[in-house]
Order: structure tokens, then sequence, then C-alpha cells
């Protein structure tokens, strides 16, 4: 079946892609030629009961996920006819434990959430079980890791932990609610430490280390993997048609990469949002320790994720802007930076100590610095994180260097920025004309799924390249 001989306008059905982002969920509707339709943002109502938590309660959960899809469908009024599939791209390591009836017994506790930070060297120990790394994908874990919240619960609410009969990351409880399946994303749960990646399924060591009974976990499945149609109670619940398709989706950066196009071997996606990440499609996964790079299976068997990520990023920006009693828009901050040469007048950006204040982020600024030289410092280290990233990626290929980054992100909107990046990198810096890539990448697995179409041709007819970085000679 062709999607592009398929007129969207005439069929009248459409993709619907929700995004759950850990402060801010998105949901848009696509045509079915990739064309975003529609979108609205909710920010789901987190709570933090005690210092270091971070919740948010299922029912809440469940209630904005209905108010989106009632939003989004409700902007593009009688346009949207049926929403033919829903496809997901989302955050890792946030979860909630169910009763025998599938019903709540915590909140989701989600991944920033630090009760677990005591336990910090206990959880590390895991990282030390035969072949790991190798099997999991995983470099290291830490507190904010799923199964050291895990650890904790077992300790310190036993009743609760003997209690639970489903283990369900936040994608999951989606995909229960809606279909009545308990499954979970290869990539997602990748990042939890308890699973092979070659195998797609629960690595028993693992397993067995956090103390979780196999019965509580969900079939693993790849992403792109079609479920079949909503359990029709949970379509009415939800404003949906019955003859919509849930589809897998993936990890909130894996479909990003999609939705930028970055689905050949050695080529990379870039985001520069809250954090900074980088990631890079290979043909499998390295079978050596790599620091500071987190691997797990892509959507189909001979192609796997490579991912880089850190708190250098778009944040500095934010923090600064912060500082200043005006608190102007971005993108006047990033128009002063225009004027001011390349290294910023000798202003540099410290990253080894975080946020804190002024002097120890910029340490050495004299009274000659301007908003300009510290926006430009800012633009200057991200870039410079981002270097380091992708060498992490390329660690022993280094001769396999991407001919270009696809740039997704606020960052991706400032042509000065993609222009420092592509100068420090010394390859072109391209952006695509979707503004929501990381929904797009969501639809395109459900498009894929439906038509039984490579997610390779349909970037290839879907994503438009907008605009083109070249890297300068020096001086």
């Amino acid at each position: 079946m062709n999607l592009r001989n398929r007129n969207p306008l005439t069929r009248m059905t459409c993709f619907l892609a929700i995004d759950l982002g850990t402060t801010l969920y998105k949901f848009t509707i696509f045509d079915r030629d990739g064309t975003l339709r529609g979108c609205c943002r909710i920010a789901p109502p987190l709570e933090r009961p005690q210092p270091g938590y971070l919740e948010l309660p299922a029912q809440e959960f469940l209630a904005v996920i209905r108010k989106g899809i009632a939003q989004v469908l409700a902007e593009v009024g009688s346009w949207h006819g049926e929403v033919e599939a829903i496809c997901f791209a989302t955050q890792a390591n946030s979860f909630v434990l169910l009763d025998a009836n599938d019903q709540p017994l915590t909140p989701f506790i989600l991944w920033p959430d630090s009760r677990a930070i005591a336990n910090e060297h206990e959880i590390q120990q895991m990282c030390r079980l035969p072949r790991f790394s190798e099997t999991t994908g995983l470099p290291l874990i830490s507190h904010q890791f799923m199964v050291a919240k895990l650890k904790w619960l077992a300790e310190h609410q036993p009743k609760v932990w003997g209690a639970a009969k489903r283990l369900c990351l936040l994608s999951d409880y989606l995909t229960l609610v809606l279909t009545g399946n308990h499954v979970t994303e290869a990539g997602v749960v990748g990042l939890s430490g308890l699973v092979d990646i070659r195998q797609l399924g629960w690595w028993e060591p693992a397993v067995e280390h956090i103390g979780l009974a196999p019965s509580m976990l969900p079939q693993v499945a790849r992403a792109g993997t079609n479920l079949g149609p909503l359990l029709p109670a949970a379509a009415e619940r939800f404003g949906l048609p019955k003859i919509c398709c849930f589809v897998v989706g993936c990890l909130d950066q894996y479909a990003g990469a999609i939705g930028v196009g970055a689905v050949e071997p050695g080529l990379v996606a870039e985001t520069t949002g809250t954090v900074l990440a980088t990631v890079l499609c290979v043909e499998e996964p390295s079978v050596e320790y790599l620091p500071n790079v987190f691997q797990g299976p892509a959507y189909r068997a001979d192609r796997s994720w490579k991912m880089a990520f850190g708190d250098v990023s778009a944040n500095y920006l934010q923090w600064y802007r912060d500082q200043l009693p005006d608190q102007p828009p971005f993108e006047q901050l990033v128009a002063l930076a225009e004027a001011i040469p390349a290294g910023a007048n000798g202003l540099t950006l410290c990253t080894t100590g975080g946020l804190g204040e002024l002097d120890d982020v910029f340490p050495g600024r004299k009274p000659l610095h301007s908003r300009g030289h510290f926006v430009r410092s800012i633009l200057e280290g991200v870039a410079n994180s981002l270097a380091g990233q992708v060498a992490s990626l390329l660690a022993g290929r280094e001769r396999d260097s991407p001919s270009e980054i696809r740039s997704a992100g606020g960052g991706a909107k400032s042509s000065l920025w993609r222009q420092i990046k592509a100068d420090r990198l010394g390859v072109p810096v391209v952006v695509t004309e979707c503004p929501e890539p990381t929904s797009l990448g969501a639809v395109i697995l459900a498009a894929s799924s439906l038509s039984g179409g490579k997610v390779e041709h349909l970037v290839a007819d879907w994503i438009k390249l907008s605009g083109t970085s070249l890297p300068r000679k020096p001086g």
C-alpha cells in the first residue's frame, strides 16, 4: 500500500502523536503527507510532596492525555476526520506500579526524582554484573534510573512492593489503558539496565538483582509494532474512533532522530533543548564499553542507536536570561551575540561546576564583557559540548565522521548557533522544516507500520530541509 497515493484530503484520515516530555506534553495531528495540521501543549501537574521527589498521579496523567487529545482535535476542526493511528514519543525511567486489578499503587515516579540518591553507590553495583555494558548498552546507572527507585520502594514501602503485580513505564501505562496490552518499547526500556538490547528481552541477572518478579514485566516490542485497534471503551473515553490503531512509539530522542531524517548508518542528529543530546544511527551496537555512550535498539533489526547527552545546553542560556532584570526575549539576546567575534574576547564558559553564581560560570569576566559576550560564550560552550558528544559516539570509528549533523530543539532555530556548531565540528549543520520533528518521527513509525513501507522511504518523502550552515575556514 503506497501512502503517497492515498490523498489525505479525500480519505480524511490522519495520525495522532503524543510526545510525553518531562515537563510538557505535546499533542500533534499530521496528515497522510506528513504535514503538521495541529499542535497543542499541556504541562502535566507534577507534584513535589517532599524535597527531591517528583511525581505525577496516574489519574492526572490520563486526564492530561484526554484533555490534550480533545484540544488538538478541536484545533484542526472537521478536517481531521478519523484518526487512523496513534503513536508516542516518550521519556525513559519514569514508572508506576499497579496492583492485581491494574490500579496504581504509586504515582508515576519520574526520572529526575532523587529520593534514591543515598543509595547511589549500592545501585552502581549493578554495573559490575558480568557483561553488563555489553548486554545492556549502558555505560553506567545512577539514582535517576528506575532501578534505583525500585530498590528504594522495596526497602521503604514493602507493603506496596509486595502488592505490585505490574511495572509500567510512562508509555507502557498509556499502552495498557488504550489497548489492554502490557507492552514496552525496546529502546525506552533499554535505558533501564534491565534489558538485553540484542535479544530484545529482559536480562535475567539484572532482573534478579533488583528483585523483580518476571510476571510483573511487560512484553518487550520493537518501535513501530502495530498493536491493533484501541479497546472500544478506551476509544470512547478518549474521543478516538474505534478503527484507530495503536502503534508502539519510542524514546523521544530516537523519535527526534527519525523526524530529522538521521535514519541511515553514520547519520547524526542533535537536539539542543533542556539537555543536549546527540544520536548516531548504526547498523549494530558496539560490543566494547563506550564511556558516556548509551546504546539501544531501533525500529528495525539491522539498526541501532548510539546516544550521548549532557546538561550543557540551552538551559545555560535560560539561566543567563533569568539573571537579567529585564529578562529579554531569547531572540534579542542571540542578536546581541552576532556582533561579537569568535572567542567572545576571552570570555569562556565553565561547565564543570553547574549553574551557580555568575563568576563561577564565567570565570575571568571583565567590565568590557557585554551581554553579547556572555551569550556568545554560551553558544560556543554548548558547541564544544556537542563536539565532545560526537567524538564519544565515534570513539574508535573517527574515520566514519558524519557528513552532516541534523539539528533539532530550540537551539536549531538560531542560525548563529547553527553556524557556530558547524564551524566547531567542521561539518554542515542542517535544519528541517517541521517544527515538531520528535512528533513527526513518531508519526513516521505509525505510517510505516500501517502501510508496510520502509521508514527510510517516508523520511525521503516527508522530511524537507529548510537550511544548511556550512563550516567556515578559520580566519
